[in-house]
């Protein structure tokens, strides 16, 4: 709490608290409204507004104790039953510790306003991928979806329904980390837990955010989203959040909503049993079959024909994930690769790195100048080779991948990567003299190699991955510092604008990280894209032990063999 002389208005002196949902006289929008930067809530400094709706405010605010930003969420209500149903979200996420959850801190009341302080996001929310109905790619609506099928997973094993599963409360860091917001309107379940509205406002628009059902003991839904047992006001379980799975898969895939219309007549069509919901391929005929089955599975009426679990349903998705392979290896194959370092040819035997694939995949789509930095030895060009160029392929988005190391002769390396997009000759001596006179060029127009990317990409109608190798050859090797320059000046003018259809990618040790501010420009455009590989994680050491052997079809006698290998 602030000490005597911070406080600000109106906040009682420790150890006296008003009750949550009692503002002395103010509505709790009015006293939420008066909140302004500077302001002192216990040791959390607001710093501004976020945004507000009709329920509650979100405020960025500073942890003055800890030294980092958070989120603070205060309530709009004078209702106290409300008041402390906000308390009890706040205390029922944050026993459900997941990576894709949003990490609670504590929750607590300031002048009768409750809040609850949250980890700051940086991103978007899912609406903005899928808001302008065009459908996206299988895989990548699939890479999207698995993590929020991972955090429900976890809360189902608390007894924690989410019940308002929808893009807005799925939100996309800018490290491509996905989070589930709000459970706000969970509860614990208890015995049959049923709605006591099951109406919801027939005619209405019932969009993205919109027609929320939020009566008194009710269960909260957003219409769009909401399962027939919602509908028809019956007992709700996990399967209600697979429901909600399954109606964002679909709107990814095939760019609508199964029942089209968003207004609430069109919508209430959810709720009559005898009518199934349209199958995913009579929209989206290009969707998989298999794909399409596992969705359908999610939007069966009858609950109990959906998946079982949030579990089944992720081992149902994952085998569509980008980076994901299966092949039958040969007798005298190995499926480990030992000491060599992988190639694109190896990503079916590339394990340990889903989720950093995944991160760099998601970020590379939206920067593009992206350097991998790690020490010797942690795999960088393995990670790139054999998981991001594979899984960016196997997307669904068409991409073409040159890679390339700079050696000794940096600018004749890139040369010989764009030569073939722009040569004519027809011997060897005019190849020579084309790769000479190209070398040259590079030095006196280092932005015509992204000029002739950028045309090729266009022409082919596909984005083009430039991955250069061992950056630090360019500092080991090079001497000369002009050369150095023009080199990265070419580089960054590949990668000039996220809206290019070319993107740069390159390793680099990290021991040699200080030496890129030489070319200031082409550091400050690094320094958006940094993506640092550790150590695998404990889950990534094990998938790279395990699962090679079971893909080659045997199994370890037992977990606690695999554990000691890990110990």
């Amino acid at each position: 709490m602030p000490t005597e002389g911070e406080r600000p208005t109106g906040e009682r002196p420790t150890g006296e608290k008003s009750s949550p949902g009692t503002t002395g006289g103010k509505s709790a929008k009015e006293a939420v409204g008066a909140l302004k930067p500077g302001d002192r809530i216990a040791h959390y400094e607001l710093i501004r507004l976020l945004g507000k709706g009709g329920m509650g405010s979100v405020f960025l605010a500073r942890d003055t104790k800890l030294g980092r930003r958070v989120a603070i969420k205060f309530l709009h209500t004078d209702n106290q039953e409300l008041a402390k149903r906000f308390v009890l979200e706040a205390r029922t996420t944050a026993r459900c510790g997941h990576e894709n959850i949003v990490i609670i801190y504590e929750a607590d009341e300031h002048d009768g306003m409750p809040f609850m302080v949250l980890e700051f996001l940086q991103g978007h929310p899912l609406t903005k991928l899928i808001s302008d109905g065009k459908p996206l790619p299988a895989a990548r609506a699939v890479e999207l979806m698995v993590p929020v099928v991972r955090a429900l997973a976890r809360a189902h094993e608390e007894g924690i329904v989410h019940r308002d599963l929808k893009p807005d409360n799925i939100f996309v860091t800018e490290s491509g980390t996905i989070k589930v917001l709000d459970f706000g309107i969970a509860k614990v379940l208890a015995g049959d837990d049923k709605t006591s509205d099951g109406e919801g406002g027939a005619g209405d628009e019932a969009g993205e955010s919109g027609a929320e059902l939020t009566r008194h003991g009710a269960i909260m839904g957003t219409l769009a989203y909401m399962s027939p047992e919602q509908w028809r006001a019956q007992g709700i379980d996990h399967t209600t959040d697979i429901w909600a799975t399954g109606i964002m898969l679909y709107r990814m895939l095939a760019g609508q909503h199964p029942l089209k219309g968003l207004t609430g007549m069109a919508l209430s069509v959810t709720g009559d049993l005898r009518e199934p919901m349209p199958p995913l391929r009579k929209v989206a005929p290009g969707v998989p079959q298999e794909l399409a089955d596992v969705v359908d599975k999610c939007l069966k009426k009858n609950k109990a024909e959906r998946w079982g679990d949030a579990l089944s349903l992720l081992r149902a998705l994952e085998p569509f994930l980008p980076g994901r392979y299966s092949r039958e290896i040969k007798i005298d194959e190995s499926p480990y690769a030992g000491l060599a370092s992988f190639q694109e040819a190896d990503a079916d035997r590339f394990f340990g790195r889903t989720h950093e694939i995944a991160a760099v995949v998601n970020r590379v789509r939206d920067v593009p100048l992206m350097a991998i930095v790690g020490p010797s030895g942690s795999g960088k060009s393995s990670f790139v080779r054999a998981g991001v160029v594979p899984a960016l392929k196997r997307s669904g988005e068409a991409w073409e991948s040159m890679v390339f190391r700079p050696g000794r002769n940096p600018l004749n390396a890139l040369a010989s990567v764009v030569a073939p997009l722009v040569s004519s000759s027809i011997s060897v001596e005019a190849d020579l003299e084309e790769q000479r006179k190209l070398v040259q060029r590079l030095r006196d127009e280092p932005g015509y190699v992204g000029a002739v990317l950028r045309a090729r990409a266009r022409r082919e109608k596909r984005s083009i991955l430039l991955f250069i190798d061992q950056f630090e050859e360019l500092y080991t090797q090079v001497a000369d510092l002009e050369e150095r320059l023009a080199f990265t000046a070419c580089l960054a003018g590949i990668a000039d604008d996220a809206t290019s259809p070319t993107r740069v990618v390159l390793s680099i040790r990290s021991d040699f990280l200080d030496r890129v501010p030489e070319d200031q420009h082409f550091m400050a455009e690094m320094s958006h894209g940094l993506f640092f590989l550790t150590s695998p994680a404990r889950d990534g050491l094990r998938d790279a032990i395990v699962q090679p052997a079971e893909m080659a079809g045997y199994r370890f006698e037992t977990e606690q063999v695999v554990d000691d290998m890990l110990s």
